[in-house]
Formats: C-alpha cells, sequence, structure tokens
C-alpha cells in the first residue's frame, strides 16, 4: 500500500474547498482501485506529500519543500496543481491522474 502525506496550510485565505478536494481525490483513487493511506503525521515516511494550498500565495510550499530529499511532491496553490491553472471542480481528476503516474513510474 502506497502513503500520501497530507499537508494543509492554516486556511487564512482559502480559494478552494481544501477538505472537499481531498475527499474527492479519495475517492477518485479508490475508482481506480489504488489503495492509498493518507496521512497528516510529518514525521511518518510517505510515498508522495501532497501539499494543499488554499491560496496561490502556497505558504506550504517554503516550508516542506525545502525538505524533499527523495520524496515526491504535488502542490495545490488555490486553483493551480504545479503552477497549472485548473478549476477547483478538475482538481480532484488532476492530482488523482499526476498520483497514479508517480507511483506507476520506475522509482516505486
Amino acid at each position: 500500500m502506497y502513503s500520501i502525506g497530507l499537508r494543509y496550510c492554516g486556511g487564512c485565505n482559502p480559494q478552494i474547498d481544501r477538505s472537499r478536494v481531498t475527499e474527492n481525490l479519495k475517492e477518485g483513487l479508490k475508482e481506480a482501485r489504488t489503495e492509498v493511506d493518507f496521512t497528516t503525521d510529518t514525521q511518518r515516511a510517505v510515498d508522495i506529500v501532497l501539499l494543499i494550498n488554499g491560496c496561490m500565495h502556497a505558504c506550504l510550499e517554503e516550508k516542506y519543500l525545502g525538505e524533499a530529499g527523495s520524496r515526491h511532491f504535488i502542490s495545490v496553490k488555490g486553483e493551480m496543481v504545479d503552477s497549472q491553472y485548473v478549476k477547483e471542480d478538475h482538481i480532484p481528476e488532476i492530482l488523482t491522474r499526476k498520483i497514479l503516474d508517480l507511483l506507476d513510474s520506475p522509482s516505486h
């Protein structure tokens, strides 16, 4: 089973519903028959770190991208995923695709 570390910003200026994005992502991975364990435990080893920033300021990147090591990161920045504009309703679909691509890559 793969694990994904969820990191949420403080939510001071949310442009998206961060919880709904995460729940829809979980459903998308379930529909893709991919077993993934999500955790907010920052001390636990994970395959992918998913940064859920509510706005484009992306304050989580300052904190977590510096400690990248060998982990893969995907960053949601309001209505953007890894610097690509995406309407909120499509964010979970894009995230599902990115996660499946990373988990299927030869480095895993």
